[in-house]
C-alpha cells in the first residue's frame, strides 16, 4: 500500500482465494478495467489514424479520473474528457554575463553551464554497438503502439551511418522527438542511452567535410520564425543585451523570405505574436558551431533547417523591433558562454583541486537540485570510471544520499571515499578534510552531536594546517561547529562561531554566493532563538534573494528558508503571513522533490504550529500526529526532531483538556532526551517545564513547582546569566506559586522575570507584555486592582507598539481589562473594552470562535453586575449557541459549554427563579463529571453554585452536603491554609446558621478565623469579616457582649490596616449600634448610629437605601429613649428620601408612611402623659 493511502486510512479488500495464484498476463485477461497513464500525440479527428479522437489536437495527458464514471457514461462531451492539453514548448535561457563575471561561480546552477559540460561528457562516453542496441531497444519500448515509428527504427537498425545523422534528425523522426524532450528536461539517464546517435550528432559539427560550403561573405546572417506568447515576448524585452541559450538544437534558414513566410501564418491563438529569430554568425562560427545541412539549398521556400546549430552555442540579445506586423529578435552568435563556463570550472576547482570535468558535471547536477540524475550519473560513472578519481565519486554519492536523508547509505560511501583517500600510498589528508566535514553533516542530521562535533573539529584542523586562513573551507567547518551550538541552544558560542565564518566568505568571495546565503540563514535562526524575530526575517529575505539568483527554477534551499520565515512568522503571531509563505515553500517542494516524505512531515509540523498559534487545536493534533507517523519511518527513534513532535503533542493535549495524554507524550520525550542526549540540559529542562505546566493544570502544584525547580536549576548551569529561558521559567514557578495563593512569592518570581528579560531580551516586546501580564493576574488575585490594571495598560502599550490594531492579543488584552474594571463595578468602562475585543474578534473570526463566545460570555458578566438580568441572560444564551454551533468535542470545549449553563442558572438565581436556575447547575455539573476528573476544581465551583441555589429553596440539608463535597475537594487540591478551604468552611457555616446550629456554625468560623490569623495574618480584610461573623452569630445566641467584643476587634482591624474601606467601617458601626440597642445602651448605640450615618452621607451619598436605614435606626433609638420629636424629624427626612427616588406605590415609602404614622402616634401620647 502506498505510504499516503494508508495515512489517508485507504484499504485494499482482501483479493478472493480464486485469484490468488493468477500469474499477471492471466489477471489482465480477465480484469475489467486496466488504468494507465500516458502522454500521446493525438491527432486531428478528420483523420483515419488510430490514435485520432474527435475535438482534441496536440499532446494530451491522460490523468486518474473516476473509473467507475469512466466506464459506464460513455461517449462523454469533450469538456469532461479528463484530459489535460499540454503546452511542451521550448524554453529559453537568459543569462547576464555582467553579473556573473564579477561572481564566484563555484556554486551556480545556470542551463549555461548544464548544456556545455554535455557536449563534452557526451563524447567521452561509450560509443559502440552495445551503445546502439541500447538506444535501438529503447526506442523500440518508447514506441511500441506505434507502427510508423516501429517500422522506422527497424530501418535505423539497419541501415544507419554516422554520416546520414543530419538527414536522420531533421526528419524529426523518433530520434529527433526523443532527444529534443529529454534536453527539455534534461534527462541524462535517456540521454545517455541516445548516445549513440547524439555523440555523431555533436560530431558531425566538428567535422570539416560538412562545413567546406563556402560563404560568399565572410559574416552570415541567418532566420527562424518562431511563435511567443505575450508574456515571453516580454521576457525578451526584459532581457536585451544578455546571453541567452536555445535548450536544444537550434535550426534556421539563411532565408529572410523563408523565415517571414513562416512566422505570417495565421496564429489562432490570440495570446501568441509572430517573431523571427534574425542571428548574426561570424566566419568562426563555422567551424564548430554551426552546420550547413544542404537541404534544399538555394530555395527560398524551403523549410528553416538549412542550417543546425550545435547544442551549447550561446546567443547574444541585441536589441527587439517591430517591422512588417513581425517581431524582430535581433541577436549574435557569442563565445561569451564558453568563457563563462571556463570561469565556472576554475572557480569549482579552487575549491576542491583537480576535479574531472565528468565530476564536475555530475556535481552541477547535484547542485541543481538533480538528485535521482546525478545519483544514476555517478553510479554508472562509478562503474565505467578508469582515471576518474573515485574517491570523489563515492564522496559525490555520499552527498546525494545525505541530501535525500538517506544517511545510513550516505555514510557508507563517505566512509569509503575516506578509506580510498587514506591509503598510505596516495594519502591525501587535506582532501580528506571534506569527507570528515561531511560524515559531521551525516551525524549533524540523525542527531548525533557529539559525534558530529567531533568530525567537525578534526577538519577543522587539517583544514587550519593546509588552507589559509580566509579559505571558505575553513568558513564551512566553522559554520557547521557553529551548527551544533545552536541546536544546543548555545546561542552566544553559535552566533561567534557563524560571525567568524561569515567575514571569511565575504572577504573569499567579495560578492553574493550560495555559501554566504546558508549563513545568512544560520545567524537568522540565532536571531530567532533570540528572539530579534525583526533581524531573522531580515537574514533569511537577504539569504532568499541569492538562493533565488542561484537556482531560478525552484531548490530545496529556498522552500526550507522559506519554512524557516513561516516558523517566525508563526512566532510573530502573524499567521496569514505565514500560511502564505509556507505556501509558496510547498508550492516549490511538490514541483521538485514531490515523493521525499520527510519534507511532508516537516511541513505537517510546519502548518500545525500554526494552527495551533490560530486556536486551531484539533487541526493542529491531528496535523502533528500525521507528522509524527511518518517521521517515525524516516529517523531513528531518539531523534531530536521525534521528541520535538512529541512535546508539541503534549503541549496541544494539554491545551485540549487531556493532561494525561499530554503528560505520558511529554515523558516519553523526555525519556528519549535523557537517553540520547544527556548532556543537552537545556532541553531536558524544557521537558521539566512542560511536565511541570500539565501537573499544574492538573492542580499537583507540588509535583509542578518541583519541577519548574528543577528545570530552573538545569538552565542556570546551562545558559548565560539572564538568558530569556531562564526568564520563562521564573514565570512558570510563579504561575505555580499564585495558584497555591503565595501571592507576594509570584509577584518577585514574575519581578525577576521581567529585570532579565527587559535587560537581555529587548528585542521581544510581546515576551514583556505577557510578563506584565503575568504580574497583573497576581495582583488581580491580591484584590490590588488598580495596579492590576496599570500593569494591563502597559502591557497593552508594548502590544500597540508591536501589533497591527485588529490582532487577537490586542482583543485578549482588552478583555482582560474589561473584568478587572467589572470587578471594580465601573461598567460603562468595561463595557468598553469588552465591546472593542468582540469587533476585533468578529473581523478575524467571521465565522465564529470560541474567543467570540468567551467576550460574549463577559458582556453578560458586566450585563449582570448592573442588574439588567433579561440582557444578561441573552448574551449568557448567545455564548452557550455558538459554543454548541461550533461543535468541538475535546473536553475543554464541553467544560466551556458548562460554564456557560452554569451562568444562565447564575442569572435565573439573582431572579428568583431557583428551581430554573438549580436545573442549569445541575446540567453543568453533570458535563464537568463525565469529562474531568472527580477531584477537579470545575466540579468544586458546580458543587457552590448547586448549594446556593438549594439554599434559596431553603433545602439546607441538601445544600450542605454540596458544599461539604467542595471541602472534601479542596482540602485534596490545597494546603489545609489554602483561601480557598476557608471560604468552604464560611459558606458551610452560613448553611449552619439557616439550620439554627449555632454552636456548630461558631465552630466552622473559628476554624477560618483560626486559619487566617495562623497563615495570612496580613490578610487583614478577610480577618475582619471572619470577626464580624461569628459576632453576628453570638448576637443570634443573645449573647451580646462575646458579639460586642468580636465587632470591636474587626473595627479596630479596619480603622488601622484598612481604613479606606470605609462602608464596611459603617456596617461595623451599624452592627454594633444594634447590639447596644439590643443591650438597651441607648445613647451609645445612637452614637454608632450617627457616625453611620455621617459615612454614608459623606462617602455614598448615592447609595440611598443605607443613608435610609440609618435614619430609621436612629428613630427607632430614640423613640426607645421617648424622644418622640427626635424620632419623627428622623422619620420624616426618611419619608423625604424615598419619596424623592422611588415611586408613589414603592413598598419603602409604604414602609416609611407606617413608621412615620406610629411615630406620630408615639409623639401625641408623650403629649398627652
Amino acid at each position: 500500500m502506498p505510504s499516503r493511502a494508508v495515512m489517508n486510512k485507504l484499504e485494499v479488500c482482501e483479493i478472493p482465494s480464486e485469484l490468488k495464484r493468477l500469474n499477471n498476463l492471466e489477471k489482465h485477461l480477465i480484469a475489467l478495467r486496466l488504468p494507465f497513464m500516458k502522454i500521446v500525440n493525438l491527432t486531428s479527428g478528420k483523420l483515419s489514424s488510430r490514435l485520432s479522437q474527435k475535438g482534441t489536437k496536440g499532446p494530451l495527458h491522460c490523468v486518474p479520473s473516476d473509473v467507475q464514471d469512466t466506464v459506464t457514461i460513455l461517449p462523454r462531451p469533450v469538456d469532461k474528457s479528463m484530459m489535460v492539453r499540454l503546452q511542451l514548448k521550448r524554453r529559453i535561457n537568459f543569462f547576464d554575463q555582467l553579473e556573473y563575471s564579477t561572481q564566484d561561480l563555484s556554486k551556480q546552477t545556470s542551463d549555461i553551464f548544464w548544456f556545455q559540460l554535455f557536449n563534452t561528457i557526451i563524447l567521452q562516453s561509450t560509443y559502440n554497438q552495445l551503445a546502439k542496441n541500447e538506444m535501438i531497444d529503447l526506442c523500440h519500448q518508447y514506441y511500441q503502439d506505434n507502427i510508423k515509428n516501429i517500422k522506422l527504427i527497424d530501418e535505423f537498425e539497419y541501415e544507419y551511418r554516422s554520416d546520414k545523422v543530419i538527414q536522420w534528425y531533421l526528419k524529426r523522426s523518433f530520434p529527433y522527438k526523443m532527444i529534443k524532450k529529454a534536453l527539455k528536461i534534461k534527462d541524462m539517464d535517456q540521454l545517455n542511452v541516445l548516445r549513440y546517435f547524439i555523440v555523431d550528432l555533436i560530431r558531425s559539427f566538428i567535422s570539416q567535410d560538412q562545413n567546406r560550403i563556402q560563404y560568399e561573405k565572410e559574416n552570415l546572417t541567418v532566420y527562424r520564425s518562431i511563435k511567443l506568447s505575450k508574456e515571453q515576448l516580454d521576457e525578451f524585452k526584459t532581457n536585451e543585451g544578455k546571453l541567452l541559450l536555445s535548450n536544444g538544437f537550434l535550426t534556421a534558414t539563411p532565408f529572410r523570405s523563408n523565415a517571414l513566410n513562416f512566422a505570417r501564418k495565421s496564429i489562432k491563438p490570440t495570446n501568441f505574436v509572430a517573431a523571427i529569430l534574425e542571428i548574426k554568425c561570424n566566419s568562426q562560427d563555422f567551424d564548430k558551431n554551426m552546420i550547413f545541412t544542404g537541404i534544399n539549398k538555394c530555395n527560398e521556400f524551403s523549410s528553416q533547417e538549412d542550417i543546425l546549430f550545435n547544442l551549447d552555442v550561446t546567443f547574444h540579445l541585441n536589441n527587439i523591433e517591430f517591422h512588417e506586423n513581425v517581431w524582430i529578435i535581433k541577436m549574435t552568435t557569442s563565445n561569451e558562454g564558453k568563457y563563462i563556463l571556463k570561469q565556472y570550472i576554475e572557480n569549482t576547482r579552487q575549491q576542491t583541486e583537480n576535479l574531472s570535468m565528468e565530476i564536475i558535471f555530475g556535481r552541477l547536477m547535484l547542485d541543481m537540485g538533480q538528485w535521482d540524475q546525478s545519483q544514476k550519473y555517478f553510479e554508472r560513472l562509478l562503474i565505467e570510471s578508469n582515471s576518474i578519481d573515485q574517491a570523489w565519486i563515492e564522496h559525490s554519492l555520499g552527498e546525494i544520499h545525505h541530501l535525500k536523508r538517506e544517511w545510513i547509505v550516505a555514510r557508507k560511501y563517505y566512509d569509503q571515499a575516506y578509506d580510498r583517500m587514506m591509503k598510505p600510498k596516495q594519502m591525501r589528508i587535506k582532501d580528506s578534510a571534506r569527507i570528515l566535514s561531511d560524515i559531521g553533516e551525516v551525524l549533524f542530521a540523525e542527531g548525533k552531536y557529539e559525534e558530529a562535533m567531533d568530525f567537525h573539529e578534526r577538519a577543522l584542523k587539517i583544514r587550519k594546517e593546509y588552507f589559509p586562513s580566509d579559505h571558505m573551507h575553513i568558513a564551512t567547518s566553522l559554520k557547521n561547529i557553529g551548527d551544533i551550538f545552536r541546536v544546543q541552544e548555545k546561542s552566544d558560542e553559535a552566533f561567534t562561531y557563524f560571525q567568524e565564518a561569515l567575514a571569511i566568505l565575504e572577504k573569499y568571495y567579495n560578492c553574493s554566493h550560495i555559501d554566504i546565503a546558508m549563513c545568512w540563514v544560520c545567524i537568522g535562526l540565532c536571531f530567532r532563538e533570540q528572539r530579534n524575530y525583526n533581524k531573522a526575517l531580515d537574514f533569511h529575505q537577504q539569504a532568499i534573494a541569492i538562493y533565488e539568483k542561484y537556482y531560478p527554477f525552484g531548490h530545496i534551499s529556498i522552500a526550507l528558508t522559506l519554512n524557516n520565515m513561516a516558523d517566525i512568522l508563526n512566532r510573530q503571531d502573524k499567521y496569514d503571513e505565514a500560511i502564505n509563505i509556507h505556501h509558496r515553500a510547498l508550492a516549490m517542494e511538490k514541483k521538485r522533490y514531490p515523493v521525499d516524505y520527510m519534507i511532508t512531515s516537516y511541513n505537517l509540523c510546519t502548518i500545525g504550529n500554526i494552527n495551533y498559534g490560530q486556536g486551531n487545536y484539533d487541526a493542529a493534533l491531528e496535523l502533528h500526529q500525521q507528522s509524527l507517523t511518518i517521521l517515525k519511518q524516516y529517523i531513528f527513534s531518539g531523534h531530536i526532531d521525534l521528541t520535538c513532535l512529541l512535546h508539541n503533542i503534549g503541549v496541544i493535549f494539554n491545551r485540549l483538556g487531556k493532561p494525561d495524554d499530554a503528560i505520558d507524550f511529554h515523558r516519553q520525550a523526555l525519556a528519549l532526551q535523557e537517553k540520547y542526549y544527556p548532556s543537552l540540559k537545556a532541553s531536558i529542562a524544557y521537558a521539566f517545564n512542560l511536565i511541570g505546566e500539565v501537573l499544574s493544570s492538573q492542580a499537583k502544584y507540588e509535583e509542578a513547582l518541583y519541577h519548574h525547580k528543577q528545570a530552573l536549576i538545569m538552565q542556570k548551569s546551562y545558559y548565560p546569566l539572564g538568558h530569556v529561558n531562564i526568564a520563562f521559567t521564573l514565570q512558570n514557578i510563579g504561575n505555580v506559586l499564585s495558584q497555591q495563593g503565595k501571592f507576594d512569592e509570584a509577584l518577585e518570581s514574575y519581578q525577576e522575570a521581567f529585570v532579565m528579560l527587559e535587560k537581555h531580551c529587548p528585542y521581544s516586546r510581546s515576551d514583556l507584555a505577557y510578563n506584565l501580564m503575568g504580574i497583573s493576574n497576581i495582583l488581580n488575585n491580591q484584590e490590588k486592582l488598580d495596579e492590576a490594571i496599570d500593569y494591563y495598560q502597559r502591557a497593552l502599550d508594548i502590544q500597540m507598539s508591536c501589533y497591527h490594531p485588529d490582532h487577537l492579543n490586542i482583543a485578549d488584552t482588552f478583555n482582560n481589562i474589561g473584568n478587572l474594571l467589572y470587578r471594580q463595578e465601573k461598567y460603562d468602562e468595561a463595557m468598553k473594552y469588552q465591546k472593542q475585543a468582540l469587533e476585533i474578534q468578529q473581523k478575524n473570526y467571521p465565522l465564529g470562535h470560541v474567543k467570540m463566545a468567551t467576550t460574549l460570555l463577559f458582556i453578560g458578566y458586566i450585563l449582570e453586575g448592573e442588574k439588567k438580568y433579561d440582557e444578561a441572560l441573552d448574551f449568557y444564551q448567545q455564548t452557550h449557541s455558538l459554543l454548541i454551533r461550533l461543535g468541538n468535542c475535546y473536553p475543554s470545549d464541553q467544560i466551556q459549554i458548562a460554564n456557560s449553563l452554569s451562568n444562565i442558572g447564575d442569572v435565573l438565581q439573582l431572579q428568583d427563579k431557583h428551581q430554573e436556575a438549580l436545573e442549569y447547575q445541575q446540567r453543568a455539573l453533570s458535563i464537568k463529571e463525565k469529562y474531568l476528573q472527580s477531584d477537579h476544581d470545575e466540579i468544586v465551583f458546580s458543587c457552590i453554585k448547586i448549594s446556593r441555589s438549594l439554599c434559596s429553596q431553603g433545602k439546607y440539608a441538601d445544600a450542605l452536603e454540596f458544599q461539604q463535597r467542595a471541602l472534601s475537594i479542596q482540602e485534596k487540591l490545597h494546603p489545609t491554609h489554602h483561601k480557598k478551604i476557608v471560604n468552604r468552611l464560611n459558606d458551610i457555616a452560613d448553611i449552619l446558621i439557616n439550620q439554627e446550629k449555632y454552636d456548630e456554625a461558631l465552630g466552622f468560623f473559628q476554624r477560618a478565623l483560626e486559619i487566617r490569623e495562623t497563615f495570612d495574618s496580613s490578610g487583614y480584610d478577610d480577618i475582619a469579616v471572619l470577626l464580624v461573623n461569628i459576632s453576628n452569630t453570638l448576637k443570634r445566641q443573645e449573647k451580646y457582649d462575646d458579639a460586642l467584643d468580636y465587632q470591636k476587634r474587626a473595627l479596630e482591624i479596619r480603622e488601622i490596616h484598612c481604613p479606606s474601606s470605609r462602608l464596611q467601617i459603617a456596617n461595623i458601626f451599624n452592627n454594633i449600634g444594634i447590639i447596644l440597642r439590643e443591650q438597651k445602651k441607648y445613647s451609645e448605640a445612637f452614637s454608632y448610629y450617627q457616625q453611620t450615618l455621617a459615612i454614608c452621607e459623606e462617602f455614598y451619598s448615592s447609595d440611598y437605601n443605607d443613608i435610609i436605614t440609618c435614619l430609621i435606626n436612629i428613630a427607632y433609638v430614640l423613640d426607645d429613649q421617648d424622644k418622640s420629636d427626635e424620632a419623627l424629624a428622623y422619620q420624616q427626612r426618611a419619608l423625604a428620601m424615598r419619596k424623592e427616588h422611588y415611586s408613589s406605590d414603592h413598598e419603602q415609602i409604604a414602609n416609611s408612611l407606617s413608621d412615620y404614622q406610629q411615630s406620630q402616634f408615639d409623639h401625641m401620647d408623650s403629649i398627652l402623659l
